[in-house]
């Protein structure tokens, strides 16, 4: 696999969401010998998680789930560069948290994905519309999420419940998104390539954050880079605009048109591959080739009925080379100790 700065990607990473709309390929509908190896998989975890840690889930895998997991590391590291899981049972979320840690840990190594140490977190709305600061963790929410990138080679979730109105899936190929400002706008190019600051949230995730607020990472993240003969492409929108905002260091006119690029192209129907991830549903993204966004969501009432799902940041174990900026997203966001978080 050999990618040129300056020329286009023309593999399977660079696709769009007009090509998937031909078929169903992009879902892997699970059959029941691959959900009873997934299943008599999870029943091996210790019943306490805390020792989950230890251990790798590959020696524990029988031939079924052994080739799925092949099959979509093969996708996620050089395909596509996401996989969706479907036919699990929901009903039983603790059975679903042990199959979705099997597969995350089968694909790579988790690595903490907020200061509290999470490596399997669960994505939920905490604040039943309270006011919230810039610090809130986006997941933590029921806002709309723009296109982001996250830690972590890839970005695992495990859906338990939907929400009674919106939550909808948004992913873009940030290969196909490089061959249209290629094509149509490469005056941008310097400026994507030279990247943008990023701001470090605190978490404090109250409105009072606003007061005491993170940091900003002086590093520059470029949004396409080369190790060797591979690319690599990150991008989180509103991460970049509050580093500009915090540190009162405005985007250059150039850096705002860039960004203001890639965001309208990433939202074109026919870039982006829209769905709603059904409880069961089991989702692996690569964080160095594809973007995401979620739609914002209104939760049915009471707790046992509000949107959940797991959540991981992974390594893959066929992880690629990187380059030095993208390769530190690896290592995750600082917490005193791994924890995994039950429903």
């Amino acid at each position: 696999m050999t990618d040129t700065c300056g020329k286009p990607i023309s593999d399977r990473r660079a696709w769009c969401s007009a090509e998937l709309a031909r078929n169903s390929d992009w879902v892997t509908e699970l059959s029941p010998n691959q959900i009873d190896s997934l299943n008599a998989l999870a029943e091996t975890l210790p019943q306490d998680s805390a020792d989950w840690l230890e251990g790798d889930a590959r020696d524990r895998f029988s031939e079924p789930a052994a080739e799925l997991i092949e099959q979509a590391s093969a996708e996620l590291g050089s395909g596509r560069g996401f996989v969706l899981f479907r036919g699990l049972d929901a009903s039983d979320p603790e059975r679903l948290r042990r199959v979705f840690w099997s597969i995350g840990t089968a694909l790579g190594q988790p690595v903490m994905q907020n200061a509290r140490g999470e490596v399997l977190s669960i994505v939920s709305d905490r604040f039943g519309g309270a006011e919230r600061g810039v610090d809130t963790r986006g997941y933590e929410s029921n806002d709309e999420l723009r296109f982001h990138c996250d830690g972590g080679d890839c970005i695992g979730m495990s859906c338990v419940r939907q929400a009674a109105e919106g939550g909808e899936n948004g992913l873009v190929s940030l290969f196909s998104i490089y061959n249209e400002v290629l094509a149509s706008f490469p005056e941008h190019l310097d400026a994507l390539l030279n990247g943008y600051p990023l701001y470090a949230r605190k978490e404090r995730g109250d409105a009072q954050s606003t007061k005491n607020l993170g940091k900003v990472n002086a590093a520059r993240l470029p949004v396409f880079a080369w190790e060797g003969a591979r690319m690599s492409a990150w991008l989180n929108i509103q991460l970049a605009e509050l580093a500009a905002e915090v540190s009162g260091q405005a985007f250059s006119e150039e850096e705002r048109a860039a960004l203001t690029c890639v965001e309208e192209i990433a939202n074109r129907p026919e870039m982006q591959l829209t769905f709603l991830q059904q409880p069961g549903d089991v989702l692996f993204i690569n964080n160095l080739a594809v973007m995401h966004r979620r739609q914002r969501y209104i939760d049915a009432e009471g707790d046992e009925a509000k949107r959940m799902l797991y959540r991981m940041w992974i390594n893959l174990h066929e992880s690629q080379g990187l380059v030095a900026t993208h390769a530190v997203l690896r290592q995750g966001i600082r917490g005193p100790k791994p924890v995994i978080v039950a429903a």
